[in-house]
C-alpha cells in the first residue's frame, strides 16, 4: 500500500518522514510530495532498520519477576512484511517552519557556514578542555559502585512532582480509603495524577500486567531492543535503545556505560503537547508531536553542575510510543512502590511477596518450584537486604536471620522471611514512647489519651478541630485492623476503642504528624506585595554552571513547579530576528526566547496562584525587542497587568489582588513625548506626558511634579562621573570581556558602594511598547535613596551581591536600605564571580528587608537549602512569606511619598529564642557516594542554627554535644552555632543517638532563624572527618517557626535536593514563646556565658602563674650557688 502526503507551502520544508533508505545529504531539499511505504498493518509504522550488531527481535530467555512478553500491549505481534524505512528527519525538516524574518537566501549551507565561525570553535576548544580537565578533576565510578546500581531493587530517592500533580491536604475530610489504599494494589499501577509524570500518559493503552497486578509484563520489543531517534541541538539519530529489566537501565551504546540512564532516575516524562515546548525549541514540525516523549532523569554525576538531563525522542509509530512510555511509567511506579512500601515502621505483605517473587524468579526461573528452592539461606537473605539498600552491618543479619530461622533449617521460608523483615525494623526507641502513653498494655491507646498527647507533647491545638483529630484516630486504627489477619470485617465497621503499636507507629510516620505544616485549604495573602518575601530565581534557564552550561526550558518548569514566584530572562539578538536567552559574554548554550515564554505559560500557576514577575535583562536591538513583545502578548497577554488596578494610590496591590497575574519587571522605555518635553537636569525631574497612561493627574502646581506616584519614563541616564568601560559598549551593561552579563537595571559597581551618580539627557535602550508592560515592576537604575524617581511606588531596584554590600557598608546608606524597602520593591542576586553558581546567604538580604533574593537554584547549597526551607512550610508553599513586622512597619505620614530618611522609627527590641531538640534515633542512612555494600557507615549528626544577626550582635549558646567547626564553601552571615552527637560505630541502618541539646539565641528576627540536620561519616568510627571540603550524607534544613513540636521524623535529601525514600531523623522537637529583651536587661544565658568565660581566664591565669612559679623555683638553686 503506497500512499502520499502533500504538504502545505508553509510546512513544505520540515514535513514528514524519509521515503528512502540511502542516507541524505544534510544540505538536500524535500521535495513537494513525499511517498511513504506502509505495507504493514495499520496502525504500525515503518521503523528504522536495527544495526546489525543490535539484538535480534526474539523473545529473551532471561529469567526474572519482571515477566517478558513476545506480545505488544494490543494482543499479539505484527510480523514485519517489508523492510523497514529508516526513520530520518532532513535538515529542511528540522529547520524552522514559523520563522517570522525568513529570507530566500537563507539555506543549510549558509547556516552551516554561519555555525563554524569563530566563536563555535572557541565553544569546541573550551568544551574539550572542560572535558579533559573533568576527566582528570573527577574521580571515575567504580565498577563496584555500577554493579550495585544494577543489583539495586528500586530507587532509593522520592520521585519529583509533576505539574499535574495535586496537593493532598491530610487535614482534609475525606473517605477511609486515602489512607487504606494499598501502595501495590492494581488500581496503584494504573496512571494517575499522583504517578510523578504527566497525566497524558494516563490516556495510553497499558500492557497487561501479570495476576494480581504484582508486576507489570514488559514486552519482549523492548528488552531486545527497537529503533527510536534520539533528538539534540546538534543532530538527530536513529539509535536501537534496549530496556534491560533485571538492572532496571535504558541503554543505547552497550559498549558505553555512559550511554543509559536507569529508570529509577526517572522524575518526569512528558508526551505531546506538554512536550511541545522542547519540540519547538528544535524546530521539529508538529506533526510528530503524537510520538514524541521527553524524559527528565537526575544526574547523579551532576555533569557540568547540572542536577537533571533530559532526552527527547521520537517513536517511529503510535505503537511504539505507546509501548516506551506505558511500560517506563508502569515500571518506574512498580520499583518505586516496591520501595516504598518497605518505609516507615510497619511491612506490607504485598510488598514483602514483591520482592520475594522477585529474588525467586533471579534464583530459580519461573516455572514452578518446589521444597526448599522456594527459600533463601543467609548469602541469599543478605544480598537481598543489600539489594533492597538494608544498610546494616552482617552480624545484625545474621542475628536477625537465627531468631527468625525456628527451625535451625538454615534458610528462611516466606513467612520467615517477613518475621526476619519484621524483627529489622523494630523502634525500641517508638516503644518506649507508647509505654508511657498507654493505660493499659493489653489494650492499647485509647482516644483520650492520643488527644492529650497531641496537645501537650506534640503542641496541636486539638480543641482548635477535634472531630478531625477524632477522624484520624479512627482512620489509623482501622488501618492496623484490616491487616491483622484475626480481625473479622465486621468488625471494622464498630467505633475503634484503642489504638495498637503498630497504629500509632504509621501515624508517627505520617503526613498528619509532619515536620513542617502542610499547605492550607485556605489561604489569604492580602498585604501590599512590598511586604512579602518572595521566591525568586537568578539565571533560570541554566542547567549548571554560569560560564559554559547549558540553556534549556527545563530550569523554568522545575522552579515554577516548586512555586518560584521570580524568574529571570536574560535576552540577547539572536539570528534571524528571534531573540535567544543566554548568560552572554559566557561558553553558556542559548535557547530561544520564545521557548522559555512557551514553558512559562504552560507552568505559571501549576504550584501556586499567586502573582509570577519576570525579570527581564534585555540586551537586544529595538526590532528583536518589539519581537519579544510580540510573544510575550501571543502567550501570555491573558495573564499581563496593562494597566494599575487602582488610580490616585500610592501602595501596590496585594498578592490576592495579582491571582493569576505575570508581572513583567524591565526598565522604563523610551518615550517619543521626550522630544518635545524639556528636562531640568539641575532638579533631576522632567515633565510628563498627558497621554501616557501611567502618569498622575496633571496639577497646575508645578511644585507637585516631584511627588510622582507611579513611575512612567525616567529621564534618560547618562554615563557615570568616573570612567567605567561599560559606557562604551553597544549592548548594554557588561564589558567585551566580562564573564557574565549583568542586570541592567542594576548598578555594576560590584566592588564597593557606587559614586553619586549625575543625570543627564540619555535615551533608554528600551522601546515604550516593552518598558509599558512593566506597571507595578518598572526597574530603575540606582542612584541614591533621594533620588525623585526612587518615590515612586511602582518602582523596583535590581541589585548586585557587591553593590548591595557596599551600600550596607555605610552605616547611613543601609538605614536608608532598610526604610526603602519597607514599601518599595528590590531584587538582589549573587555576584558574577561566582563561578560555581554557589549562592550567597539570604538572611544577609532578607534581614534588610529585600524581597527578592534571587538564587542560582541548580546549586543546592546551604544559601539554596535556607531559601527552600524558607518557602517549604504552610502557606510559604505559595510563594510568598509575609516579612517580620519589624521589617514591614507601615508610616503613615501627611505626605504619603515624603522621603524615608526623614520618617521616625521606633527601635527593635531583641528577642530571647529558646527551643531544645532531643536527637533520638536515625533510620535506614544512605551509604556514602561510591562506597559499596560491604563499607560500613559510622553516622553522626551536625545541627546548626542560622540567624539574621550579624557578626558578634547576635548571642547563640547551645548545651549538649560537642562544638563543630564550620566547613569550606558554608560562609553565613554572623557566627553559626554547630553542635554535633557523638559517633555510633557500624550502624547506618537504626542508629540510636540519644542526643539531647540545648539552643538559646538573641535575635531581632525571631522569624528567621533556620536550623539545618546534616548527617556525616567517620572516617574511623572514633573521629569526627576533620576534611572541611567533605559532603555530607543528607540534610534536613527547616525555618525554626515552621517546625512543629513534639516527635516528629525529619525527611532527609540527597546533594541534588532530592528526598530519600526511606532515610529519616527521629527526634523531638521543644520551643519556647519568644521573649522580648528589655533595655540592658542582662539574661541568665548572658550571665552564664559570662561565668565560664570568666573560669576560663581564671583558669589559664592560674596554669599560667604556676608555670611562672615553677620556673622560678628551678632558677632559686642556681641563684643561690653564685
Amino acid at each position: 500500500m503506497t500512499s502520499s502526503v502533500t504538504t502545505s507551502p508553509r510546512l513544505r520544508s520540515n514535513s514528514g518522514l524519509s521515503s528512502s533508505s540511502r542516507p541524505r545529504s544534510p544540505f538536500s531539499r524535500k521535495p513537494s510530495k513525499q511517498h511513504i511505504v506502509t505495507t504493514i498493518p495499520l496502525g504500525f509504522a515503518c521503523v528504522s532498520s536495527v544495526s546489525p550488531g543490535a539484538p535480534s527481535l526474539t523473545t529473551s530467555s532471561t529469567n526474572t519477576s519482571i515477566q517478558s512478553s513476545p506480545e505488544g500491549p494490543r494482543g499479539r505481534n505484527y510480523p514485519l512484511l517489508c523492510s523497514p524505512t529508516p526513520l530520518q528527519l532532513s535538515e529542511s525538516t528540522l529547520g524552522s517552519a514559523y520563522s517570522p524574518h525568513f529570507s530566500p537566501t537563507h539555506n543549510a549551507m549558509s547556516e552551516a557556514l554561519h555555525q563554524s565561525k569563530g566563536p563555535s570553535l572557541i565553544r569546541r576548544i573550551s568544551k574539550g578542555a572542560s572535558n579533559t580537565t573533568s576527566r582528570l578533576i573527577r574521580r571515575r565510578q567504580s565498577s563496584n559502585s555500577v554493579t550495585n546500581r544494577d543489583q539495586s531493587s528500586g530507587p532509593v530517592t522520592m520521585r519529583r512532582r509533576s505539574g499535574a500533580e495535586v496537593d493532598i491536604d491530610p487535614g482534609s475530610e475525606g473517605d477511609d480509603e486515602d489512607v487504606l489504599q494499598d501502595p501495590l494494589s492494581l488500581s496503584s499501577l494504573e496512571p494517575a495524577n499522583d504517578s510523578g509524570f504527566s497525566s497524558s500518559i494516563s490516556t495510553l493503552k497499558k500492557p497487561s500486567r501479570t495476576e494480581g497486578g504484582i508486576a507489570p509484563i514488559v514486552p519482549s520489543l523492548l528488552r531486545n531492543g527497537t529503533p527510536l531517534m534520539k533528538i539534540t541541538k546538534k543532530k538527530r539519530k536513529t539509535l536501537t535503545f534496549v530496556l534491560d529489566v533485571e538492572s532496571a537501565k535504558v541503554s543505547w551504546n552497550p559498549s558505553n556505560t555512559s550511554k543509559r540512564f536507569y529508570v529509577d532516575d526517572i522524575q518526569q516524562i512528558r508526551l505531546r503537547d506538554e512536550a511541545r515546548n522542547y519540540r519547538e525549541e528544535f524546530q521539529i514540525s508538529d506533526e510528530f508531536e503524537s510520538r514524541w516523549f521527553t524524559i527528565v532523569y537526575a544526574d547523579q554525576d551532576r555533569a557540568k553542575g547540572r542536577p537533571v538531563k533530559t532526552m527527547h525522542l521520537i517513536a517511529p509509530s503510535q505503537h511504539f510510543f505507546e509501548l516506551w512510555t506505558s511500560t517506563l511509567d508502569d515500571l518506574s511506579r512498580y520499583r518505586h512502590n516496591l520501595m516504598k512500601g518497605l518505609a516507615g515502621p510497619g511491612q506490607d505483605e504485598k510488598t514483602l511477596q514483591g520482592h520475594w517473587k522477585c529474588e525467586m524468579a533471579k534464583r530459580f526461573g519461573e516455572g514452578p518450584v518446589m521444597g526448599t528452592m522456594r527459600s533463601l539461606d543467609l548469602a541469599g537473605v543478605e544480598a537481598l537486604c543489600r539489594n533492597l539498600h538494608i544498610n546494616c552491618s552482617s552480624n545484625l543479619i545474621r542475628a536477625q536471620f537465627e531468631k527468625a530461622d525456628s527451625k535451625n533449617a538454615g534458610y528462611l521460608t516466606f513467612e520467615e522471611f517477613k518475621d526476619f523483615v519484621r524483627r529489622l525494623k523494630e523502634r525500641d526507641d517508638l516503644k518506649d514512647i507508647y509505654r508511657t502513653l498507654v493505660r493499659t498494655d493489653h489494650e492499647g491507646l485509647n482516644l483520650e489519651s492520643f488527644l492529650e498527647f497531641l496537645q501537650f507533647t506534640q503542641g496541636i491545638e486539638v480543641s482548635a478541630n477535634r472531630v478531625h483529630w477524632q477522624k484520624v484516630f479512627g482512620k489509623f486504627v482501622r488501618k492496623a485492623l484490616l491487616k491483622s489477619p484475626t480481625v473479622a470485617p465486621a468488625s471494622l465497621d464498630e467505633s475503634p476503642s484503642y489504638m495498637s503499636f503498630e497504629a500509632f507507629c504509621s501515624f508517627l510516620f505520617s503526613t498528619y504528624n509532619s515536620i513542617v505544616p502542610t499547605k492550607p485549604s485556605e489561604i489569604k495573602l492580602d498585604r501590599p506585595i512590598n511586604e512579602y518575601f518572595i521566591s525568586s530565581s537568578h539565571n533560570t534557564y541554566l542547567l549548571g554552571r554560569q560560564l559554559a552550561g547549558n540553556s534549556s526550558t527545563e530550569p523554568y518548569i522545575r522552579a515554577l513547579q516548586r512555586a518560584c514566584r521570580c524568574v529571570e530572562i536574560d535576552c540577547w539578538d539572536g539570528p534571524d530576528g528571534r531573540p535567544i536567552v543566554s548568560h552572554g559574554r559566557t561558553l553558556t548554550t542559548s535557547v530561544l526566547f520564545s521557548d522559555c515564554i512557551s514553558a512559562i505559560s504552560k507552568y505559571a500557576f501549576v504550584e501556586s496562584p499567586y502573582p509570577l514577575t519576570l525579570s527581564l535583562e534585555v540586551h537586544c536591538n529595538p526590532l528583536q525587542q518589539q519581537a519579544m513583545v510580540d510573544i510575550i502578548e501571543r502567550d501570555l497577554g491573558e495573564w499581563l497587568i496593562r494597566e494599575p488596578y487602582m488610580n490616585n494610590t500610592f501602595v501596590l496591590p496585594s498578592p490576592e489582588d495579582l491571582r493569576n497575574t505575570i508581572l513583567i519587571k524591565v526598565k522604563t522605555g523610551e518615550d517619543p513625548v521626550d522630544k518635545d518635553l524639556g528636562v531640568d537636569i539641575s532638579s533631576g525631574r522632567r515633565q510628563r506626558s498627558a497621554s501616557s497612561p501611567w502618569a498622575r493627574p496633571q496639577h497646575l502646581d508645578n511644585t507637585h511634579i516631584l511627588n510622582i506616584p507611579l513611575l512612567s519614563n525616567p529621564p534618560p541616564m547618562s554615563p557615570p562621573d568616573f570612567p567605567s568601560p561599560k559606557w562604551g559598549t553597544a549592548r548594554g551593561t557588561a564589558t567585551p570581556t566580562s564573564l557574565s552579563s549583568a542586570t541592567d537595571d542594576s548598578d555594576n559597581a560590584q566592588n564597593g558602594p557606587p559614586r553619586p551618580q549625575r543625570r543627564k539627557t540619555k535615551k533608554s535602550k528600551i522601546i515604550k511598547s516593552l518598558g509599558n508592560l512593566a506597571v507595578y515592576t518598572r526597574g530603575l537604575k540606582y542612584a541614591g535613596f533621594n533620588d525623585p524617581e526612587s518615590k515612586s511606588y511602582n518602582h523596583i531596584y535590581s541589585l548586585a551581591e557587591p553593590h548591595f554590600v557596599g551600600i550596607c557598608a555605610d552605616p547611613d546608606a543601609e538605614a536608608q536600605l532598610e526604610k526603602h524597602n519597607m514599601r518599595y520593591l528590590m531584587r538582589v542576586y549573587p555576584n558574577k564571580y561566582r563561578f560555581r553558581s554557589s549562592n550567597p546567604d539570604p538572611l544577609a538580604f532578607w534581614r534588610r528587608g529585600v524581597q527578592m533574593v534571587a538564587l542560582n537554584w541548580q546549586t543546592n547549597d546551604c544559601g539554596m537549602q535556607i531559601n527552600e526551607a524558607m518557602f517549604a512550610g504552610g502557606i510559604d508553599r505559595t510563594g510568598f512569606v509575609l516579612k517580620p513586622d519589624e521589617l514591614r512597619k507601615r508610616h503613615h505620614a501627611a505626605d504619603p511619598m515624603s522621603d524615608t530618611s526623614s520618617i521616625a522609627t521606633t527601635g527593635v527590641h531583641k528577642q530571647l529564642v529558646r527551643f531544645s531538640v532531643d536527637m533520638i534515633s536515625a533510620q535506614q542512612l544512605p551509604l556514602p557516594r561510591g562506597s559499596t555494600f560491604e563499607d560500613s557507615l559510622d553516622p553522626y549528626i551536625e545541627i546548626e542554627i542560622f540567624s539574621a544577626e550579624g557578626k558578634g550582635k547576635g548571642a547563640a549558646s547551645g548545651e549538649g554535644g560537642q562544638d563543630a567547626p564550620a566547613r569550606t564553601g558554608m560562609a553565613v552571615i554572623g557566627a553559626a552555632l554547630r553542635k554535633r552527637s557523638g559517633v555510633v560505630q557500624s550502624n547506618g541502618y537504626n542508629p540510636i543517638f540519644n542526643d539531647k541539646f540545648k539552643f538559646s539565641l538573641e535575635t531581632k528576627y525571631p522569624s528567621l532563624v533556620f536550623v539545618r540536620w546534616t548527617v556525616w561519616d567517620s572516617p574511623d568510627g572514633l573521629e569526627y572527618d576533620k576534611n572541611k571540603n567533605a559532603l555530607p550524607l543528607a540534610t534536613f534544613t527547616a525555618k525554626l517557626n515552621s517546625l512543629q513540636q513534639g516527635y516528629r521524623h525529619l525527611p532527609l535529601y540527597d546533594h541534588n535536593g532530592d528526598q530519600f525514600l526511606f532515610s529519616t531523623l527521629f527526634c523531638r522537637i521543644v520551643k519556647e514563646e519568644p521573649m522580648v529583651i528589655e533595655g540592658d536587661h542582662t539574661t541568665a544565658e548572658k550571665l552564664g556565658r559570662f561565668k565560664q568565660l570568666s573560669k576560663a581566664v581564671l583558669k589559664r591565669t592560674m596554669s599560667i602563674d604556676r608555670n611562672a612559679q615553677k620556673r622560678t623555683q628551678k632558677q632559686l638553686p642556681s641563684e643561690n650557688n653564685s
